[in-house]
């Protein structure tokens, strides 16, 4: 399963190769695919270009309006066994730096060494850790989450600066939007869900996220990019707690955690951004 992600309004050619084993396989006739919303939506659906090389195909996911997730099935028979293979699809307001602006920072990054696809993939993981430290996005994104209630007056998202509701299902029922009050916070009130003994499950839609990141964790951001690309240019041992040089200084080595990256000028500027979400009495 791949994960891209692709600026709303934009356009994208989406590649998939299949693997037999290490190598790639062609199918033994047409690969179809099917592009649908979380919720089951078809946006599109056909027969997959390729093979070009062996084993891959492409197709072409039209353009989004609005941020989204959506999923691509790829479905063919793979060494006389029918396979289907998902990738995912991410819809988003904008990214936390540009691929050329972190690439031409000094010292450049050689293409040859480091192509754009690399990039790309490097910052994804890059976003991903800035937003579970911090707590929240620093661009527009989208969430369907599943919440499990029995008689609350209000509802809490796992995320914070939320930026439009969307959607609401009550035993796969819309609701209506009209009267809800949804928090900055996360907080959705303005009615009793009914949500009786056995808890109902309540599927929530909507949108969340800074409208632009603030300066200090795009910078932040671009220097953990260079350092997720250099993770194996050192002669420290990984799990190194300290190391010593020739002229007999011992050097203490900042080590990494669930809320830190180990690396000072990262974490600085990713501290001051994470936010406290509360609680409930």
């Amino acid at each position: 399963m791949t994960l891209v992600r692709v600026l709303r309004t934009a356009e994208v050619v989406l590649s998939h190769t299949f693997y037999v084993d290490e190598s790639a396989t062609s199918a033994s006739g047409p690969v179809t695919y099917s592009i649908n919303r979380l919720d089951g939506t078809v946006v599109a659906s056909g027969t997959a270009s390729g093979p070009a090389p062996v084993g891959v195909y492409q197709v072409t996911v039209p353009a989004q309006s609005t941020v989204d997730t959506l999923t691509v099935d790829w479905t063919g028979t793979i060494a006389g066994s029918v396979v289907t293979a998902r990738d995912i699809v991410e819809i988003v307001g904008g990214f936390i730096f540009g691929l050329a602006e972190a690439r031409a920072t000094p010292p450049v990054l050689d293409v040859t060494r480091y192509p754009t696809a690399t990039l790309a993939r490097k910052r994804i993981s890059v976003e991903q850790e800035c937003e579970e430290i911090c707590g929240q996005a620093f661009v527009p994104r989208f969430a369907r989450v599943a919440i499990t209630a029995a008689n609350r007056a209000c509802l809490t998202l796992p995320h914070i600066k939320i930026r439009a509701l969307r959607s609401v299902k009550i035993g796969g029922v819309a609701q209506s939007l009209t009267g809800l009050a949804v928090s900055e916070s996360g907080v959705i009130s303005g009615g009793i869900w009914n949500a009786t003994t056995p808890a109902t499950t309540i599927i929530v839609e909507y949108e969340h996220g800074w409208e632009y990141p603030p300066e200090d964790i795009r910078e932040a951001a671009m220097l953990r990019l260079r350092s997720r690309l250099s993770m194996g240019d050192t002669a420290v041992p990984l799990r190194a707690l300290s190391f010593s040089l020739g002229d007999g200084g011992i050097y203490r080595i900042s080590t990494p955690s669930g809320k830190r990256t180990g690396i000072p000028d990262i974490d600085g500027p990713y501290e001051r951004y994470t936010a406290d979400k509360g609680g409930f009495a």
